[in-house]
């Protein structure tokens, strides 16, 4: 039984699967890494948390890069790894998807919102930083083409931000906690495109590992649980996806 036989074994009889996935997945729509070499941040210095609540020149900043953000996700599309994933969580209600990507993909997919868990939030989105309630986008974006002020919250009058984790922002502890809970609950996890750097997404497969789960990586590189893993494949996504599509 070669490594891909023995990946597609492990999924269909495993009765809780928890999947992982990182930036790798979307790099193969041509979403470029965003702490990559070549990234945004390397080249934008990032806005601080901070500096967002109490400079509305930042918050126009921020928002004008979330407008070439979308400009940048309209032009892409899922690839077989998000085609992948969604076959995998479809196999049972109880299988859940851990994201650290912004970009909506799995959504777009198809996939079921209900069995994702967007551990560092949705760029799609418009969310009030006080009450929590989800803003129309569209309406800070055309106050920025506009030259407009930026509006503020719906419901509470607050400041509203995307809905993604920003430097120096605290995780969502309701978003981190359910990911903890669902690796501890699963008997397999599955991690794609995932370098398992970034923390503390990085510590995630360790939780299941600690629960007895199996554990499967799928990744370009080689990542820091590798050698705890059951099964290793180090390739582009692409040709691993591809062929594990074929196999159920």
């Amino acid at each position: 039984m070669n490594s891909f036989e023995k990946i597609a074994d492990l999924i269909t009889s495993s009765s809780k699967i928890a999947v992982l996935t990182g930036a790798g997945i979307s790099t193969e729509s041509g979403l470029p890494d965003f702490r990559s070499d070549n990234g945004f941040w390397k080249n934008n210095e990032p806005i601080q948390f901070s500096n967002f609540i109490k400079d509305e020149r930042q918050r126009r900043l921020s928002w004008t890069r979330n407008i070439e953000l979308h400009k940048l996700l309209d032009k892409i599309a899922p690839n077989s790894g998000h085609e992948l994933v969604k076959k995998i969580i479809s196999l049972n209600k109880d299988n859940i998807l851990i994201t650290q990507n912004i970009d909506g993909l799995h959504q777009q997919s198809g996939m079921n919102q209900d069995q994702i868990i967007e551990i560092h939030g949705n760029a799609k989105r418009a969310a009030c930083l006080d009450c929590y309630k989800i803003n129309n986008i569209q309406s800070f974006h055309d106050s920025i083409n506009k030259d407009l002020k930026l509006p503020v919250c719906s419901s509470c009058g607050g400041i509203v931000k995307v809905a993604t984790i920003s430097f120096g922002q605290p995780m969502k502890e309701e978003d981190m906690m359910k990911a903890s809970d669902a690796s501890k609950a699963c008997d397999l996890m599955l991690v794609i495109g995932s370098s398992l750097k970034v923390m503390p997404a990085g510590k995630i497969p360790g939780l299941a590992i600690t629960s007895g789960a199996k554990v499967v990586i799928l990744n370009r590189d080689k990542t820091r649980y590798d050698s705890k893993a059951d099964v290793v494949v180090n390739d582009e996504l692409e040709n691993i996806c591809s062929k594990l599509n074929n196999l159920f």
